[in-house]
């Protein structure tokens, strides 16, 4: 019952609040470096902020666009606990060379009057591709050799305060000297000599949100607060429709043994709005409508939630010969990277996750523990006694799922249950007793009432196959498999199975990328830092800020030869 207390204050919040009481944001991104090849993988750490600087509790999703002079060319989304998150951003690997404008924002901003995509929130991101000569137009400057000797460089924080880097020995040692708990990223990365352009750091972000005046938030978008809100509509929507789509769901999920499922009743212009807990990753989600007739030829669209805005070229980005060997060395570190892929460089990091399902009240049949039958109707006679198929009056087929109220006491549902393949509802049950048994390896029964956004089910059956990707089943014809991209699942740059390791040509170019780090007031912390097979000089930066908004960075160059 709280999921569905939860929903209605969710859906009522927007409308209670003033606009001018609406807390306004900004996102500052860390990334690993600032000068990329086309087919690198940007590696980011978000840090989102309210009017006073500290870290805000609003949104839950950061999103995040590259630009070049005319367009969005890349884009992700960072899931926000508590203002921090973690992801990344894949550089297409035809991207011309030049100069990008890497963009963040919240549904907050999108929500502002005249909020600035252009403003501190903002990076420039240069972007070589070393197998075409392909360059952005207008964007690209070649100069001598002694005239890009004399660019300025560096990749440090703006100043070092706060925090103190020790190295030795292929240990990392941060000291916290701020007074306060600190959360923070540390990238460090090969300094080869090219040349970025000078973008804020995070002190710059800092104080400048203390000393700006936000615009008016208003209630044209309802904030991301538990997890990223899906909007879309229902395509070949007609008023002669409204009679039989009213009332109904419309339901997105994505094919696993877990429990991405979300609900949204159809309004009458058609629109959808999903309250979700967050999809993570990239995957294929299924796109349905509850009970309509098959007839209607009619089907769910997602919008796109990422804004696109105009913003101003980046600056010009200067190249000369002189970078052929760095960029050569980059080019080699990021195919290599992509060859082995994250089986020996990332670690997952802990990510909100979806209750909807209580696994600690969970049956679980294994069906390979038991005789194997060839039909579903003979699996629930023979040792599925917590689910029922039942005929109704019409003929259709209805399944209940036994129940035990909270004196123990046990019964069969007696209102509408939901039975799911691979975590993706089925609505026309008959395709649940139709279904092959051999292909599943396990039946897993919810036997409690479950809240999918509005919509009450007594009970839930998840049919979980040995492929979990519903092979063989059919779907109905307003169905729709669309290919999705969900929240980054935060993850390290950590290396750490291929330090001694012989068989892995180990030439990566960011050693190391821990973008949620916390150090308690006056304490230390260290981190083990594999080291290539190259020598070099090496650059380690750290950037964060205190409990209480201030920021605090500290760098350090070290060379391994």
């Amino acid at each position: 019952m709280k999921r569905l207390f939860f929903l209605l204050a969710l859906l009522a919040l927007p409308m209670l609040l003033p606009a001018q009481e609406r807390v306004a944001e900004r996102t500052y991104i860390s990334t690993d470096k600032d000068v990329f090849v086309a087919g690198d993988r940007i590696w980011c750490s978000a840090f989102c902020v309210d009017g006073q600087g500290r870290l805000s509790a609003v949104s839950s999703v950061a999103y995040l666009e590259l630009h070049n002079a005319s367009t969005m060319v890349a884009n992700a989304r960072i899931a926000l606990v508590a203002g921090r998150g973690a992801g990344w951003m894949e550089i297409p690997p035809t991207l011309p060379t030049g100069n990008y404008r890497l963009i963040a924002y919240t549904a907050q901003n999108i929500a502002e009057e005249g909020y600035d995509y252009e403003g501190l929130s903002s990076k420039t991101l240069s972007v070589y591709n070393v197998l075409t000569n392909e360059r952005v137009d207008g964007g690209v400057e070649v100069v001598t050799p002694e005239a890009y000797a004399g660019l300025p460089s560096g990749m440090g924080p703006d100043h070092d305060s706060g925090v103190t880097l020790h190295w030795e020995n292929g240990r990392l040692l941060l000291e916290n000297r701020s007074g306060e708990p600190v959360t923070l990223s540390l990238s460090v990365f090969h300094e080869d000599g090219i040349r970025h352009n000078a973008n804020p750091g995070i002190a710059d972000f800092l104080g400048s949100v203390k000393a700006s005046h936000p615009g008016k938030v208003s209630g044209s978008r309802i904030p991301d607060y538990e997890g990223e809100v899906i909007r879309g509509r229902i395509v070949g929507f007609s008023e002669e429709m409204i009679p039989h789509l009213i009332g109904k769901y419309a339901f997105i999920s994505s094919p696993s043994d877990k429990s991405d499922v979300y609900a949204a009743p159809i309004m009458e212009d058609g629109s959808l709005t999903f309250f979700t807990g967050g999809i993570f990753g990239n995957k294929e989600c299924i796109c349905e409508i509850e009970g309509i007739d098959p007839k209607l030829s009619c089907h769910i669209e997602l919008f796109s939630p990422y804004v696109n805005p105009r913003v101003a070229p980046a600056p010009v980005l200067k190249i000369s010969e002189s970078l052929g060997d760095a960029l050569k060395a980059r080019s080699v570190a990021m195919q290599i990277e992509r060859r082995f892929e994250a089986d020996t460089l990332y670690e997952y990091l802990p990510r909100r996750t979806d209750g909807l399902f209580d696994e600690n009240v969970c049956v679980r049949y294994i069906l390979d523990d038991y005789t194997r039958f060839t039909t579903m109707e003979e699996v629930f006679t023979e040792f599925v006694s917590e689910i029922r198929p039942r005929r109704r009056s019409d003929g259709s087929l209805d399944i209940k799922i036994r129940l035990a109220d909270i004196g123990g006491n046990a019964a069969y549902s007696s209102e509408q249950t939901m039975m799911m393949l691979d975590g993706v509802p089925v609505f026309n049950q008959q395709k649940i007793l139709d279904y092959d048994p051999l292909l599943v390896e396990s039946i897993d029964i919810y036997p409690y009432t479950h809240f999918i956004g509005n919509r009450i089910f007594e009970g839930v059956a998840n049919f979980v196959t040995y492929k979990r990707n519903l092979p063989a089943f059919r779907f109905d014809s307003n169905a729709r498999v669309i290919d999705y991209q969900g929240l980054c699942i935060p993850m390290a740059v950590t290396a750490a199975p291929v330090e001694g390791n012989s068989n892995y040509p180990d030439y990566r170019q960011t050693l190391l990328w821990q973008p949620l780090l916390e150090i308690e007031a006056g304490g230390s912390l260290t981190v083990d830092c594999a080291v290539p097979l190259y020598t070099g000089d090496f650059n380690a930066v750290a950037e964060g800020m205190t409990a209480s908004g201030n920021p605090v960075s500290g760098s350090i160059t070290f060379d391994l030869r």
